[in-house]
């Protein structure tokens, strides 16, 4: 599989040659102490691109706001277009389609403690799908090239930075997942297929005998499969061989079948919860499983956010809550994860109105942060939703343009 070297900002930055007085060679990008990014829809006119282009705005921890901006080798500094944003755990930002007549069209990653920048001779990412890592340093997402699939950057070197396709060329992928052995799960429309870091692919079919299974991640890092009467926990045995071992069996169980749809993490519990027409837990460390009841009425999760980034994710786990939106956004049904009590937050009567596909949140971290309007001024602004059910903004988001993307970083 061809491996590309990512060239480190004193090697090559695309420059120009020298002799050049126009030339110069990217060295930093203003993200350090960014707990997260948010997109504005406004027309700014960029320096040396010579045209208008909507900005990313990063927000740090005292709510300070500025655009994302480019220091050259020169010191001059430059607003270029930015495609879209992903962050690695707050350790590396992932910038898309960076634009610039020297650069060209290339993504860039940069360093969020350093600032400094790295050139990825590789197509972008594909926004809507997020990005995964395993338990060896290297980071995978998708790539914008449909013939390249999942992307695989090792980032444990920052002085050795590689990326590499991790798939056959043509294999296509609509959805994805990576546990901590560097097993890609992937679906591409009409098959559903495990990958060993060895190169064997393993289907449905020939793994867990069905043709059809829910899958996530578990706890431990490694898969799981649910079919309607089966939990099976998937593991790696060497290096290019999957065992899936039957740990939980509908036999002697009085209930219905499983929801084969989308499970969530509940982290504190070491569970995961399945909410369709029943509510279902699964417990990892015991593999039992067992439907409990509700005391509000929680509409079905479409996607969870962990597995898609896009407009139709409405399931959001926090390190204290699972949230489920409603269809048109207005209400936020909080699950909390250590007892699953239900709390409703109704966003209209807090004043808010969350802007399709600018809900963000991390795993590890309280609240869940939207971008919208709010009602007692008509300013567009980024809020967050803390834990007590309260409803914040960040008054430096103020603004009478649109805010259209948002990404927490920690």
């Amino acid at each position: 599989m061809k491996k590309w070297i990512l060239l480190a900002l004193l090697c090559a930055m695309l420059g120009a040659c020298g002799k050049d007085s126009d030339s110069y060679r990217l060295k930093k990008a203003t993200v350090k102490g960014a707990v997260m990014v948010y997109q504005s829809s406004d027309g700014t006119r960029g320096t040396r691109a010579g045209n208008d282009f909507p900005r990313f705005y990063t927000v740090d921890e005292a709510g300070n706001v500025k655009s994302i901006r480019f220091i050259t080798d020169r010191g001059d500094t430059l607003d270029l277009r930015i495609g879209a944003v992903k962050s690695l755990a707050g350790k590396y930002m992932l910038l898309n389609d960076v634009r610039d007549p020297i650069i060209g069209w290339w993504p860039l990653l940069v360093d969020m403690n350093t600032e400094y920048i790295y050139v990825m001779y590789t197509s972008g990412f594909r926004e809507s799908l997020p990005v995964f890592c395993d338990g060896y340093g290297n980071w995978y997402f998708a790539s914008l090239n449909s013939s390249m699939g999942v992307v695989k950057l090792n980032a444990s070197n920052p002085d050795n930075l590689t990326v590499e396709p991790c798939l056959a060329e043509g294999q296509s992928v609509d959805r994805y997942w990576v546990d901590t052995e560097g097993v890609i799960y992937y679906e591409d429309g009409r098959y559903s297929k495990f990958k060993c870091p060895g190169g064997r692919i393993y289907t449905f079919e020939e793994l867990l005998g069905v043709s059809e299974a829910s899958v996530f991640c578990g706890h431990s890092g490694a898969f799981h499969a649910v079919t309607d009467d089966k939990i099976y926990k998937i593991s790696l045995q060497g290096f290019n061989t999957l065992q899936a071992q039957v740990v939980w069996s509908k036999e002697n169980w009085n209930g219905f079948s499983l929801p084969t749809d989308v499970y969530c993490p509940n982290p504190k519990r070491k569970e995961h919860i399945a909410l369709n027409r029943y509510s279902y837990i699964f417990n990892e460390e015991s593999n039992e499983v067992r439907r409990i009841e509700l005391n509000e009425n929680i509409p079905s999760i479409r996607e969870y956010y962990g597995w898609n980034n896009n407009e139709t994710a409405n399931a959001f786990v926090t390190s204290e809550s699972l949230f489920v939106t409603d269809y048109d956004l207005k209400k936020l049904y909080q699950i909390s994860l250590a007892d699953y009590t239900v709390h409703v937050i109704d966003m209209v009567q807090a004043g808010y109105e969350i802007t399709p596909g600018t809900i963000s949140c991390d795993l590890t971290s309280p609240g869940l942060s939207f971008a919208g309007l709010r009602y007692a001024d008509g300013k567009n602004v980024v809020g967050m939703v803390n834990e007590d059910g309260t409803v914040a903004a960040c008054e430096k988001t103020a603004t009478d343009i649109p805010i259209v993307s948002l990404v927490r970083l920690n």
